[in-house]
């Protein structure tokens, strides 16, 4: 949340970050507009800083892009490494092109009230589209790598530390410690949970939650009501092509993700 500072007696609240985020794009544009200026000078071209400072305004429009292509990246998650490429290429090339369409509209229709004559769509489209492509696209094809690293609060190993290492589970008259990490599968089977593992299948009389207290959640995602997977045994999401998916394991088993459990789904392409 952001902090307010208000001052007695006057209408309107002053956010600080507001101000920070509004004096760095200030900072951005002017960095911008003065490289502009240099390359004019060294080019022996013409500067104009009203159309600098108008061109320079393509930037603003990365903010609603990247917030666009976050959303739909959570619901477009590939697993697989090649569709993933190839769905990023796909949508990078799109949003370049939707960025620069959006910014070309914004400066004609500001330079419609400003100059005569006015300048043309296609030749504002062209000079952006050769100019801010490659930048534009690198952005938004690597944003994902971005957002996924800067958005990590802690470490894997701080956020393990206090999730158990072993399971004991019954078998027969034995006590069996399990690893976490072999297990694929624990699920209701009332009045029993049903751990699977590659080797063998146990039941426990502990509760879904009460597992989901001592395993890892950045391991272990609860995708439905009776079911929890071990994200690292999985192999696939599936579409069902309505807005639900289904769970591959590598063990081939298939398990139904179920809605009420949607925001679970980033973990498990993580």
């Amino acid at each position: 949340m952001e902090q307010l500072v208000y001052k007695v007696g006057s209408a309107s609240f002053k956010p600080k970050k507001s101000a920070f985020r509004f004096g760095l794009y200030v900072l951005i544009i002017g960095f911008f507009v003065l490289q502009d200026y240099i390359s004019s000078q060294i080019r022996g071209t013409g500067f104009y800083i009203s159309e600098s400072l108008l061109y320079n305004h393509i930037w603003l429009f990365v903010v609603p892009l990247t917030l666009l292509e976050l959303r739909l990246l959570s619901y477009f998650a590939y697993t697989n490494p090649i569709k993933r490429f190839l769905f990023l290429l796909l949508l990078s090339s799109l949003l370049v092109l939707l960025h620069i369409t959006l910014f070309t509209s914004f400066f004609v229709s500001v330079s419609y009230l400003l100059w005569t004559p006015s300048h043309r769509f296609v030749s504002i489209f062209d000079s952006a589209l050769s100019s801010e492509f490659s930048i534009l696209a690198l952005y938004y094809f690597f944003l994902p790598r971005l957002y996924k690293f800067y958005t990590k609060p802690i470490q894997e190993s701080e956020i393990r530390a206090g999730y158990a290492r072993t399971i004991r589970v019954r078998s027969g008259l034995k006590t069996i410690v399990l690893n976490p990490n072999t297990i694929e599968t624990i699920s209701t089977d009332k009045p029993y949970t049903f751990i699977t593992t590659p080797a063998d299948n146990f039941l426990d009389n502990r509760s879904l939650k009460a597992f989901q207290t001592i395993l890892d959640p950045a391991e272990f995602v609860r995708v439905n009501r009776t079911t929890i997977v071990n994200k690292n045994c999985l192999l696939e999401l599936k579409s069902r092509k309505n807005g639900d998916y289904d769970a591959v394991l590598r063990n081939k088993k298939t398990i139904r993700l179920s809605r009420h459990y949607r925001r679970n789904w980033k973990t498990l392409l993580q």
